[in-house]
């Protein structure tokens, strides 16, 4: 009796380590999909006066971005994307948060205010990642931060500063100042009003 006992025991630790190590499945009966590991890598494209001082995508962080060009990022242990093209969008969680400075004022490339510090604003858009190439052929993951609080993300063989890059073009030259493109405020109607 007591050796039927232990062997049910494991018999249920065998099954629910297998179970723990499974990969996961989309919705539906697809295959399983393969994961691989990828870098981090940020690109700002908002201009002078801001920055985004951390982002994550799908809670990895990723590092931080300068407003303007290449930024942060690097190896995020355990993030991963599909080792394989999906053939339906796959989705992904950015967060980040943009620094604004425009409000500091310098006189002689000194601070006016030696205590005024940049707003900080926190964001999170839910997007699909671009595949320009499978994961285990890429350069990397990166994460371009746009004008109006959009982001996209690619996956591809070449940096985001090369000529023939697919993503956004990368930004070149001196950075325009920042204008935050946000939904303009509603203005609120008069009935009746023409």
């Amino acid at each position: 009796m007591r050796t039927s006992i232990v062997r049910w025991l494991l018999s249920a630790l065998l099954l629910v380590t297998l179970a723990a190590c499974s990969t996961q499945r989309p919705e539906g009966d697809a295959a399983p999909v393969a994961m691989m590991p990828t870098s981090l890598s940020g690109v700002g494209h908002l201009g002078a006066h801001v920055g985004i001082p951390q982002f994550s995508v799908n809670g990895y962080w990723g590092g931080n971005v300068g407003g303007w060009g290449g930024g942060g990022g690097g190896v995020s242990g355990g993030f991963s994307l599909p080792a394989q093209k999906p053939s339906t969008p796959y989705m992904v969680t950015v967060k980040w948060e943009t620094c604004d400075t425009r409000h500091n004022k310098y006189v002689n490339d000194q601070r006016v205010d030696p205590n005024a510090r940049c707003i900080r604003t926190p964001h999170e858009a839910i997007v699909p990642v671009h595949f320009d190439v499978s994961t285990g052929k890429s350069g990397g993951t990166y994460v371009h931060f746009l004008p109006g609080n959009k982001v996209e993300v690619w996956v591809t063989e070449m940096g985001p500063n090369a000529s023939d890059y697919p993503g956004p073009a990368y930004p070149r030259g001196p950075a325009p100042d920042y204008a935050p493109s946000q939904e303009p405020a509603a203005v609120p109607t008069t009935p009746g009003a023409k």
